[in-house]
């Protein structure tokens, strides 16, 4: 339903219509800024990535391929565009067009009542930012934003079976993390992220 009405909306973008542009910017503008902050604190790189990302989109809208997953464009779109910035920026070194900053950061808000599923979230968020920048970073699509392991392998511009290794990997490094922590959250883990 949702890849239904993600083209519909696109298509009528790249038409012209004024009013899915609007809606495009509102309901996805701050999904991109809190993913692009993940590679850098420097809120004028990610905002003017973010600015330039939809200017370019509102010039060349005719020319754009079409989606039925907009999120998904946006987040492969923004990488970009903020890694093309930082390599930019005179206070980051990035040589490699898919490498991406030490820094990309995961966190949870959580917002249940329960302190022990709270409890359970923070030492999983915690586990996941010792994981290697890559690794959280497939996390972060793949259960966070919910894209598929081709989708995130298109993000992040890697093969396929790139991004099965990442979670793999990543899945057994928090794994050994959690064991040391408690049981509870190896249970907890394993029910939302199977």
């Amino acid at each position: 339903m949702q890849k239904n009405f993600d083209y519909e909306i696109w298509q009528r973008f790249r038409n012209g219509d004024e009013k899915a542009f609007t809606y495009i910017f509102d309901t996805y503008h701050l999904q991109l800024f809190e993913y692009a902050r993940r590679f850098t604190m420097n809120e004028d790189i990610v905002r003017d990535s973010i600015q330039d990302l939809f200017f370019e989109l509102a010039n060349k809208k005719e020319k754009l391929s079409p989606t039925d997953n907009i999120l998904f464009y946006l987040l492969k779109s923004l990488r970009l565009r903020i890694l093309g910035n930082l390599r930019k920026d005179k206070n980051h070194n990035i040589e490699v067009k898919s490498e991406i900053p030490d820094e990309f950061l995961l966190s949870y808000a959580a917002d249940a009542d329960d302190l022990e599923k709270e409890l359970r979230l923070d030492l999983l968020a915690e586990a996941v930012n010792r994981l290697p920048a890559r690794q959280k970073e497939t996390i972060y699509l793949k259960f966070y934003k919910n894209l598929s392991n081709a989708e995130v392998a298109e993000v992040m511009q890697v093969n396929y079976q790139s991004v099965g290794n990442n979670i793999q990997k990543a899945i057994h490094k928090l794994k050994a993390v959690l064991q040391s922590s408690s049981d509870s959250v190896i249970l907890f883990f394993h029910k939302y992220l199977r």
